[in-house]
């Protein structure tokens, strides 16, 4: 075996090893994959960095600035509210609604952020209706996946896979090319939804009548903070003294947060240099034999006990917001006092969510990991304004955010530049490349997102993940790696036929994309799928198509990607019900892989 391909597969088992284990991000994975093909000479040096200006890079960046603008004049809010008038009462309609919704807006507009707005819609009519939330949250999870391979923008994976064989074979893959295969797979899905997968759900989580709670009260109950809330008083006794709320220690010594202070109607979340005065009265959260100790220590401050209505009084001052780690955030292994919520969002984490169970105390000094659920507690606005970056997702926030009126009066344009890139596209005048930038142009000098926003909108955890291990898809072809690979599967497999090579690189894409992010195992099957089909004689862009579809099969482990892990905490799923629900749409996926795309492209 040549040293040039030992050298790349070791760097790539390295690689596979660090994605799967977590132990470092995996952007930082990228960059260390390509320092490592440039020192040991895999690439050249001007090869190293080819992927941050490939046309997958600039076309991911673009749609993402298009989407935060679709996002801010509240076009794909709009959509989401329409679903609670058209679904009414009915469970069946829910589940359709809820089965095809997702699958349009992933289409266009990227999956999180389809996933992401419908969660709380679903959230307020499982309550209305008495379903649980664990019959409908998986299915909506994995159609947004489904729902990405009906155009080429429709996920991160897909570009990769397009720029990677414009490379090799001089043309990419149309706007709707392959939609074909993504309609037939979310028909054949749909079936399986409504006829099986539903009863493979679990019912676990029993709703109360939705006229006598709120989503908000749920969440008390749900992070057990029923008998954990508490108010003291500030008594006259403190007149003409300075306690500030760093001397007060309150969480060091007492395991207490200090969740809001109430001064004369207002309130406040309340910082290490705030000082109390005589009259306030704070909002504690704790145990009650620690709320008394406070009390007791402080001859000025007197223990009230709990709020009159502990399910009502987040919504009459303040309000709480749910969010979640996802796979590979940078957060894992920081406490939330670390990461600043407080100081930096005006927000308190008063609990979270681990392995099943809630968790209340010191919650500030948890060392955080992944799937771990987060409960902000802070002032409305603040909670409402509450826009982290990329490493908690939000899935639960109160009310229906507000879309200033200068910024829906912008709705319909941020809707004509969007349509403008797709058509553009479609008609293939410009690369998609340069038509997401220009959309994403429009949309800043329109108005509708300001340049600094505009750069907030980009994750660019997934630009440098692209871009950094961009470089292992050149030396897996230029070291012979991706021939010798291929070569493999064509010895093993190739007696049997294009149709069972093109099986195996499905089912081995298949199987990394479960744990590893889709885009990674894009940029590593691509060229092995185009080697194997020029080794069999066969047509690359129907290997390429398989990868695609495979790269979006993420459905066996919440871990591969970030919607089905949203939906793990709020629909109460365990391994055992991603693999039961999903193994079936895996099978479904490999199904129509293996007979749309040799219609259509034939081998």
């Amino acid at each position: 075996m040549p040293i040039a391909v030992v050298i790349v597969l070791a760097i790539l088992g390295v690689a596979f090893v660090l994605f799967f284990t977590g132990v470092i991000r995996p952007d930082a994975i990228a960059i260390l994959v390509m320092l490592s093909l440039v020192i040991t000479k895999s690439i050249s040096p001007e090869d190293s960095f080819i992927g941050f200006s490939s046309h997958a890079v600039m076309t991911v960046a673009g749609l993402l600035v298009i989407t935060e603008g679709l996002k801010r004049t509240g076009v794909v809010l709009l959509a989401a509210r329409k679903l609670e008038n058209l679904i009414g009462k009915s469970f069946n309609r829910l589940l359709l609604i809820n089965s095809s919704v997702p699958a349009i807006l992933s289409a266009f507009i990227t999956v999180m952020p389809a996933a992401s707005f419908l969660i709380p819609v679903i959230l307020r009519l499982c309550l209305r209706m008495k379903v649980s939330p664990s019959r409908i949250l998986l299915p909506m999870a994995t159609i947004a996946l489904i729902g990405s391979n009906l155009t080429l923008i429709g996920a991160s994976h897909n570009l990769v896979v397009h720029s990677l064989l414009k490379e090799s074979q001089g043309a990419g893959f149309g706007f709707f090319e392959f939609s074909i295969v993504g309609i037939c797979l979310l028909l054949a899905s749909f079936l399986y939804i409504f006829f099986i997968g539903r009863y493979l759900l679990p019912h676990r989580q029993k709703l109360d009548n939705p006229r006598n709670s709120t989503v908000t009260a749920n969440l008390i109950q749900e992070y057990d903070l029923k008998n954990k809330l508490f108010e003291a008083w500030v008594s006259t006794d403190l007149e003409g003294k300075h306690l500030s709320i760093a001397a007060l220690d309150l969480y060091g010594k007492y395991g207490l947060d200090l969740l809001e202070v109430v001064r004369e109607g207002s309130k406040f979340v309340a910082l290490d240099d705030f000082d109390l005065q005589s009259g306030d009265t704070l909002l504690l959260k704790g145990t009650e034999q620690a709320a008394k100790d406070f009390c007791e220590y402080y001859s000025g401050i007197t223990y009230m006990g709990p709020p009159r209505a502990q399910e009502k009084y987040p919504i009459s001052s303040a309000e709480l917001a749910e969010a979640v780690v996802p796979p590979r955030s940078p957060v894992m292994g920081k406490t939330p006092k670390e990461i600043n919520f407080r100081e930096d969002y005006s927000l308190t984490v008063i609990g979270y969510y681990r392995d099943g169970k809630p968790h209340a105390s010191y919650a500030q000094d948890v060392k955080l990991k992944e799937g771990d659920g987060l409960l902000f507690y802070g002032p409305r606005n603040a909670i409402r304004d509450f826009e982290p970056t990329k490493e908690i997702l939000i899935y639960y926030k109160p009310g229906i955010p507000e879309v200033s009126a200068k910024k829906e009066i912008l709705a319909p344009l941020a809707t004509a530049i969007l349509l403008a890139v797709v058509v553009v596209s479609v008609a293939d005048l410009v690369p998609i490349s340069v038509a997401a930038i220009g959309g994403a142009t429009l949309m800043v000098l329109a108005g509708i997102i300001n340049p600094a926003k505009a750069y907030d909108a980009i994750d660019w955890k997934i630009i440098v993940l692209i871009g950094g291990m961009y470089p292992l898809g050149i030396a897996l072809v230029q070291s012979g790696t991706a021939d010798m690979i291929g070569d493999g599967l064509v010895n093993v497999l190739g007696g049997y036929g294009a149709l069972i090579v093109m099986a195996g690189i499905s089912l081995l894409t298949m199987i990394l994309t479960q744990p590893i992010h889709n885009a990674v195992v894009a940029i590593i099957m691509t060229p092995i799928a185009i080697n194997a089909a020029e080794l069999m004689g066969s047509n690359p862009r129907a290997f390429c198509i398989a990868v695609m579809v495979s790269c979006s099969s993420t459905f066996l482990m919440s871990v591969g990607h970030p919607a089905p892990l949203m939906v793990q905490i709020p629909g109460n799923y365990n391994a055992v019900d991603y693999i039961k629900f999903g193994l079936p749409l895996n099978i479904i996926a490999m199904a129509v892989i293996l007979i749309i795309i040799p219609l259509f492209w034939p081998l």
